[in-house]
């Protein structure tokens, strides 16, 4: 079977199964939709998504005053972290933060995420000044106490407002009661 391409630039909605073959795929050129017909005559739209934010936002995590990768000393009884995100386009573009726990040794019951704190700034690259602002979001959160020993890890994301993930950062830790 070969490939075939139509374009329709008049309408704005899907073609008829009368109008494309199988496997022949149509660009609506004023929507952008790509849509196929399958085998069973039905058609199928494919749904585009933004591979690519620029900027891409950078995550990191400070503790104690201190940016971290990991940590290696947290006081699993409760304590916070403070997750910066840099790089975030300028309003109106919303952004939603999440922070989950991979490794089932807290709760989300024991995990509270605070409002961000949002500051615009401009940047210069390359001679192209751009309004960007970055997000500060405290995390306080702490670790059922039979799970002391154990290594947890979280994951931090950053999600568009149809919550489609942009990027995402793992953090571990280790719990300061272990060794004690």
């Amino acid at each position: 079977m070969r490939l075939q391409l139509k374009r329709d630039e008049t309408g704005t909605g899907f073609p008829a199964p009368d109008q494309i073959a199988v496997g022949e795929l149509v660009i609506n050129s004023k929507t952008g939709k790509l849509y196929t017909k399958l085998v069973d005559g039905s058609i199928m739209e494919w749904i585009g998504q933004k591979i690519c934010f620029e900027p891409l936002p950078i995550i990191s995590f400070e503790y104690n005053n201190t940016n971290i990768s990991n940590i290696d000393k947290f006081c699993c009884a409760g304590d916070n972290i403070i997750v910066k995100v840099d790089k975030l386009k300028s309003e109106p573009f919303i952004y939603n933060f999440d922070f989950i726990e991979l490794t089932q040794n807290s709760g989300s019951e024991l995990i509270s995420i605070s409002d961000p704190r949002f500051e615009a700034y401009t940047e210069t690259v390359d001679g192209i000044t751009r309004n960007i602002r970055k997000a500060v979001i405290p995390i306080n959160f702490s670790i059922k106490n039979t799970n002391y020993n154990n290594i947890s890890m979280f994951k931090f994301i950053v999600s568009d407002s149809n919550l489609t993930t942009i990027t995402e950062q793992i953090i571990t830790l280790k719990c300061l009661e272990a060794s004690l």
